[in-house]
């Protein structure tokens, strides 16, 4: 792989690496539990961590993910709130550093005039809200919920990019999946796209949650793997996530 299908990889691998990772709390199904979980992968002989947070905020939540490597690192969080049982987006951001080349992303909800402000390295974009219009981390959520509710298909509409995209993925089956704790039964989920030019599957196990234990991409002859390497969750919530680096 080259750098720069490197820098172009990582952004959408970032994403889909939040996918599963977050997990329902004791309180009921509308309760998120705070937690920690790292994975491992390495793309072309480099080693890449990936860090991903979930924390309780004044107002909710906020999901903190974190990639590094010897090119540079991607930091993207949300901030989203539960209201009578829907996600409800606040505010999201993206920075990307990688191999001297940088980029921001910012989305601010103004629930009052019901628009979404996007700003991308200063070039600024409107999007209208509409009922069930999730942001680029709070989808996942809502993905979540919707395999625990024993769901099999799913579609949504994202605000990604200064634009509303349709997100669609499909449970597939089962596998059982070697990672650093040992073997577990894992449900296999599969992005739709229009093309079969990149596909990527996701498994998670059912005994931890949901946790997305493995990531897998294949792209254009080239495939690529992440392992779920640790997961903790802290007594009890705080105020920030702090990333892991």
């Amino acid at each position: 792989m080259t750098r720069a299908d490197l820098t172009d990889f990582h952004p959408r691998f970032l994403l889909a690496v939040a996918l599963f990772v977050l997990a329902l709390g004791a309180r009921g199904e509308t309760a998120l539990a705070p937690y920690t979980a790292t994975y491992k992968a390495s793309f072309n002989g480099i080693p890449v961590v990936i860090t991903q947070t979930l924390a309780t905020t004044p107002t909710g939540y906020r999901v903190v993910t974190a990639a590094a490597n010897a090119l540079g690192e991607i930091h993207e969080q949300e901030d989203f709130h539960l209201a009578d049982g829907a996600i409800l987006v606040d505010a999201y951001r993206y920075e990307r550093s990688l191999l001297g080349s940088k980029r921001e992303e910012q989305l601010s909800v103004d629930r009052t005039q019901a628009v979404a402000h996007y700003l991308r390295n200063g070039d600024p974009r409107d999007i209208a809200l509409r009922p069930g219009y999730l942001g680029p981390i709070s989808y996942q959520v809502q993905l979540r919920r919707d395999l625990i509710a024993g769901k099999t298909s799913f579609d949504y509409q994202v605000m990604d990019r200064g634009k509303v995209k349709q997100y669609a993925f499909q449970s597939e089956g089962a596998d059982v999946i070697r990672t650093a704790g040992g073997d577990v039964n894992a449900v296999r989920v599969r992005r739709v796209r229009d093309d079969n030019v990149r596909q990527t599957f996701f498994w998670m196990a059912p005994t931890l949650g949901y946790q997305l234990v493995k990531l897998r991409q294949e792209e254009n002859g080239d495939s690529y793997e992440l392992l779920l390497n640790e997961l903790s969750a802290p007594p009890a919530a705080v105020e920030t996530a702090q990333v892991i680096r």
